[in-house]
């Protein structure tokens, strides 16, 4: 190893490993010092004997070959699976498939509400030919634009209410061209051929692919550090040191963070401007507390996900763990392994209410779902505090300050992943913002911050 050199890291989710497999690949040792009991963040696997969970539903899909090359290299070709990716939306006891497809808008919920669903679009459109500026701002405007105000109102307002909890007004669309995906009109015998949505997947979940990198850095002798909460950040000059909890101090000449930004800059000594400190206290996030159910009877849900856009639900998502891969229930398991999705606000009375009343909740939601007289066979609650970054109308405009400023006053201070950057990346996008942050580290003219940023992008298509 380079002993010259001496890295440190802040998080052991996919950036933050990723970033310490690129550094040791280049003859690097750094330290990964991450503030919970476990690596993989968001992506991990949660267990309770030969259950699994999947708090955030984890599709391994990639045009990168870095990534998929490193995918591959952590774990062998038997311990991947090859999913179909079918998912649906819930309206008025019916599940439309989901991305939509313009068939089934016009006959599935009946004529009437396809008609009007219908008129509605061509009116959205025809508005569209007299705008000057093809931009939208608010992600109502881009929803009502892309759909049609009917068919809007139908799937997404609702839903987006309850999974970003924000009012759609208040709410940017830059994340929405790559998340949710337009109409397909095409016909039938088309769309099979040439739109297969297939994904690579762990067979006992995200977090087997995240346990086998630590398991490889410590056998280059990189370990990352558990339960290492980083309090403090400083920086010399010359020198970066950290202060952790329990009051270890540790040093080293870069930087890679993956921690939420707004805390970043309120750990980083010297304390940065005023205006810069203000712009990151505005920067929120969402959380996520999944609730693994296991129903002891069997049920036909042939779907991977399951949107819940109407208000008879509190559930936002629910994912269908039997679809993902039969590895995350015990052998013979026979009944139906649900994950219910909350979307929550850290420290908000939901984050906080106890297993009895979030227990009422999910049974409530359970019965909505034509589920409610089934026993359970076993229960798991995983919470996410910090799952998803919120994108309020300044969000971009904020992190771009953000991020000119530490580019100017800290160029050895690389932010990483989702957090780090505060953008809604998929993981491998996250592991890319770190590949190209350890690139620059050793003097590469390669941009972090361009990972990502075309917004028509949507990782579909076929197996790779």
């Amino acid at each position: 190893m380079v002993e010259s050199r001496s890295p440190l890291i802040i998080g052991a989710g996919p950036a933050g490993l990723t970033a310490a497999l690129e550094l040791a690949k280049r003859g690097v040792a750094a330290r990964v010092f991450e503030s919970s009991a476990h690596v993989g963040g968001l992506a991990r696997t949660p267990t309770d004997g030969a259950w699994r969970v999947d708090p955030g539903g984890h599709r391994f899909f990639t045009r990168v070959e870095e990534i998929l090359d490193l995918w591959n290299s952590l774990l062998p070709a038997d311990q991947w699976i090859s999913v179909p990716r079918r998912s649906a939306m819930l309206v008025k006891g019916e599940y439309v498939p989901y991305p939509l497809i313009g068939r089934d808008l016009l006959t599935q919920l009946g004529i009437r509400s396809g008609l009007r669903g219908a008129s509605s679009l061509m009116w959205s459109r025809f508005r569209r030919g007299f705008r000057l500026d093809d931009r939208v701002g608010s992600f109502r405007e881009w929803g009502i634009d892309e759909f049609g105000l009917h068919w809007y109102r139908m799937f997404f307002d609702g839903y987006v209410r309850k999974t970003w909890l924000a009012d759609p007004d208040r709410l940017a669309s830059d994340w929405a061209n790559q998340r949710i995906k337009p109409i397909d009109w095409r016909r039938a015998a088309v769309r099979n051929v040439e739109h297969q949505d297939v994904f690579r997947y762990p067979r006992l979940g995200p977090g087997q692919l995240w346990d086998a990198a630590a398991t490889r850095l410590a056998q280059l002798g990189v370990a990352p550090s558990l339960n290492s909460d980083v309090v403090g950040i400083r920086y010399d000059g010359r020198e970066w040191a950290i202060e952790l909890q329990n009051g270890d101090i540790a040093s080293g000449d870069a930087l890679f963070s993956s921690m939420p930004l707004r805390f970043l800059i309120h750990h980083l000594k010297p304390e940065p401007p005023k205006h810069i400190k203000a712009i990151a206290e505005s920067l929120k996030h969402r959380s996520v507390i999944t609730v693994a159910v296991a129903l002891r009877e069997h049920h036909d849900i042939p779907f991977n996900w399951v949107y819940t856009p109407g208000p008879r639900f509190r559930v936002g998502r629910v994912q269908n763990y039997g679809q993902w891969s039969p590895g995350l229930a015990p052998e013979n398991f026979g009944g139906t392994y649900l994950g219910l999705e909350y979307f929550t606000l850290p420290d908000d009375d939901l984050w906080v209410a106890g297993e009895e009343g979030l227990g009422a909740i999910v049974e409530q939601d359970l019965k909505a779902l034509g589920l409610g007289n089934t026993s359970y066979e076993h229960v798991m609650i995983v919470r996410s505090k910090f799952a998803y970054p919120i994108y309020d109308p300044g969000r971009e405009r904020n992190v771009v300050r953000i991020r000119d400023y530490l580019r100017q006053a800290h160029p050895t201070l690389h932010p990483i992943g989702r957090n780090g950057m505060h953008r809604y990346d998929n993981q491998d996008h996250a592991m890319l913002s770190a590949m190209h942050s350890v690139a620059r580290y050793f003097g590469e003219n390669v941009d972090p911050w361009g990972v990502n940023t075309d917004r028509g992008y949507h990782e579909t298509g076929l197996l790779r």
